[in-house]
């Protein structure tokens, strides 16, 4: 028997790791092949009925270093092999841009490990990946912050939760907040471009995948886990996690909790009132591995409550929401041990009950307390995913097709319910191909065909709401890969993407008091199509790297929230309409990095959208994000980490009809972290942002008519225990 572990962590299996044996001598090795076997989840493998003599015996794993050992046969017993971490992989799989795994990237993707999401924690997942290339952020406060991928935001970006939607409401406006702790999250995937092909309508943007380790693919034997706490001054904020799991070899439970307690935001200006955050957590899984299949489910929660500062300059008021997430999610995985046509099956389940409702809490002259409910949402959620991976059919190498179902039931209440509640319901089938034209030459082909049924559910605000809309979305794209020499990485790729407008942009009339927008909706918006081009050329150097990105977008009927300049008397909220325009978007990100020396690295990147309107005078889109660069420098000798980290945006002139106007600003940011042990298991991490408490306003921040400063200097102190 072989075991595998992790050279990094003690008593970790390495799972998938390739093992094979060979006979010594030299010539070509596959002649010599005697056998070759993957790892279980255990990191254990065994070789039977082998004939006796001398063997050399390979371990190959992704992100980590080979090992090869001389044996005997018999005489053998158990063998254990130790791998190193690799510090660098050059062919990441993202498995949120293609169900394969091959490793080809056709469009522009990033991930994000846990150690570099420890190092950017923060109380939103939007403020963490804020600045990264491509992606901004919209922002109401600490916690209603959300993603924006080349200046497409709402429900063009789809953030999901290992692989599924969340059920939240996150996409539907700016006071809506993500509903998921940053702290449960193990890894982010970050695909810019249309990705609907795989996730169905709606991803024009780009897709953000939240991985958790609720249902582990691998586990060691006994107790695993980390332990996370962490405070910072500019809100008084303090959180704690704990992620426990227990494993044997054919199974694991799993658990998890975090809590957040944050106060007001501040700024070089003072306190902005209404902003503070408390949540609560938690999941609870099993998982279960035969042979060639793992099955898995788990339960999870959500508690949070937070202020919204629509109401900052009145003390006698205040505007806050409450949140609630049940949700249940499962997966199969089928992998069979003889690659044969079918070569894996992923099923994915998600269901949940969402709740929301906007408070407004006013104090009365004698002071006794008026507490309303403005604005409830009560949805129920489901969705599922089949994914069958084959091997070569004609012309394709590999492959995937798939069919996924989604259904919603919201219901909208309140005083000020400004739209009704909607069913929704969608089936898709998709299909992806990739085929090798050539060794350097990689070829992809998909297609998606969904049809979507919506129906208007009545409330007491909209009794007679009987709408219904149908349509069938026709999604497909095309790609290359070309590699023409060593470090030499080039991709391109035409897109059709189709997104069905939501509720609120089509039957929205009236106050959205935590957005502190009043809103009007249009009946007969039609269906967004998208027609993209995106391309990328990524060098890799000796001492570092180089990719630069390029993106096109022509978007029919694309959806606008339109300023109209003018305010609603009644309720004194700024008047919006979404309105139906053909635009385009069009932009570009550079990114690099170099080793300057042993331990000194060197990053910078830069990132442009350029958003207008097609008709008309052609004016630019709302809320499209300025030019923006960032310079880094860190130094990592191994037990401990330094850096700082300068970010600039340029002044946003060029903006929607009345659309107010941002001026550019620099921030420069440290970081630094000890590793207090040689393995890493326990560190502390301290990061200063906004170093010389910088005023200054950004332009996709969504504060009251952009009169409010971003958060000055923050302080933040990060404790994390691995076991």
């Amino acid at each position: 028997m072989i075991r595998v572990r992790d050279g990094s962590r003690v008593e970790r299996g390495i799972t998938q790791a390739q093992v094979t044996l060979f006979r010594p001598g030299s010539g070509d090795p596959g002649a010599r092949r005697v056998a070759e076997r993957r790892t279980g989840s255990d990191g254990q493998v065994t070789f039977r009925d082998l004939s006796a003599g001398a063997y050399v015996l390979r371990v190959e794993a992704p992100g980590f270093e080979s090992a090869e050992q001389e044996v005997d046969v018999p005489g053998t017993g158990v063998i254990d092999m130790v791998l190193g971490p690799r510090p660098l992989t050059i062919d990441e799989v993202i498995g949120t841009a293609s169900p394969l795994r091959s490793g080809v990237t056709y469009a522009a993707a990033r991930s994000y490990d846990r150690e570099a999401l420890t190092r950017r924690l923060d109380a939103s997942i939007g403020s963490m990946l804020d600045g990264e290339p491509g992606v901004a952020m919209r922002s109401l406060g600490a916690a209603p912050t959300r993603p924006v991928i080349r200046g497409f935001d709402g429900d063009r970006i789809l953030v999901l939760e290992n692989g599924e939607r969340m059920g939240d409401v996150g996409e539907s406006a700016a006071d809506h907040a993500v509903a998921l702790d940053p702290a449960a999250i193990e890894r982010v995937e970050i695909v810019r471009g249309p990705a609907s092909l795989l996730y169905g309508s709606g991803a024009l943007g780009g897709v953000v995948n939240l991985t958790t380790r609720d249902l582990p693919r691998s586990w060691s034997r006994g107790w695993e886990g980390a332990v996370m706490t962490q405070a910072a001054t500019m809100n008084r904020a303090g959180s704690g996690s704990g992620t426990l799991i227990y494993g044997t070899q054919d199974w694991a439970s799993t658990f998890r909790l975090s809590g957040r307690q944050t106060g007001d935001l501040h700024t070089p200006d003072g306190r902005i009132p209404d902003t503070a955050l408390s949540s609560l957590d938690g999941s609870a899984g099993f998982v279960r591995q035969w042979s060639e299949v793992r099955v898995g489910i788990s339960g999870s929660f959500v508690d949070r409550k937070y202020g919204i500062p629509e109401a900052w300059e009145d003390p006698a008021e205040e505007v806050f929401l409450t949140m609630e997430r049940q949700s249940l999610q499962a997966r199969l995985d089928w992998e069979p041990e003889r690659a044969g046509l079918f070569r894996g099956l992923e099923v994915r389940t998600f269901a949940s009950r969402y709740f929301q409702q906007e408070i407004e809490r006013e104090m009365a002259d004698d002071g006794s307390l008026d507490e309303d409910v403005e604005l409830e949402y009560d949805a129920l959620s489901a969705s599922a995913t089949a994914t069958l991976r084959h091997g070569p059919i004609g012309v394709f190498g590999e492959g995937a097709v798939g069919v996924a179902v989604r259904a919603r039931q919201m219901d909208i209440g309140g005083d000020e319910a400004f739209f009704p509640g909607i069913d929704e319901r969608s089936i898709g089938i998709f299909t992806f191909q990739e085929a090798s034209l050539t060794r350097d030459l990689s070829f992809q082909l998909g297609g998606r065909l969904e049809s979507n049924w919506n129906d208007a559910r009545p409330n007491h605000r909209f009794p007679t709401a009987d709408q219904s809309r149908n349509s069938t979305a026709i999604s497909g794209s095309m790609g290359l890969n070309w590699r023409p020499g060593a470090g030499w990485e080039m991709g391109a790729q035409l897109a059709r993407a189709h997104r069905v407008p939501i509720a609120e942009e089509l039957f929205a009339n009236g106050p959205h008091l935590a957005a502190g927008v009043f809103e009007i909706g249009s009946e007969g918006l039609e269906d967004e199509v998208s027609h993209g081009l995106d391309i990328f050329v990524r060098r890799q150097l000796g001492r570092g790297s180089v990719e630069v990105a390029g993106f096109a977008n022509w978007i029919g009927d694309y959806v606008a929230f339109q300023p109209l300049g003018r305010i609603d008397e009644e309720s004194g909220f700024p008047v919006f309409r979404y309105e139906g325009t053909d635009a385009r978007m069009v932009g570009a990100e550079v990114t690099a990095e170099l080793l300057l020396a042993d331990i000194w690295r060197l990053g910078g990147g830069l990132d442009y959208v350029r958003g207008q309107r097609m008709a008309g005078a052609k004016d630019p889109l709302p809320a499209i994000p300025p030019l923006r660069a960032r310079l880094q420098l860190q130094a990592d000798p191994g037990r401990w980490w330094a850096g700082s980290t300068f970010r600039a945006a340029a002044t946003q002139d060029r903006v929607a009809p009345d659309e107010p106007a941002t001026a550019g600003y620099v921030l420069l940011d440290a970081q630094g972290g000890v590793r207090l042990d040689p393995r890493g298991s326990h560190s502390v991490l301290l990061r200063v942002d906004n170093v010389l408490n910088e005023s200054y306003r950004d332009h996709l921040s969504r504060l009251p008519g952009r009169e409010l400063l971003m958060p000055g200097r923050n302080v933040s102190l990060t404790y994390r225990w691995r076991f």
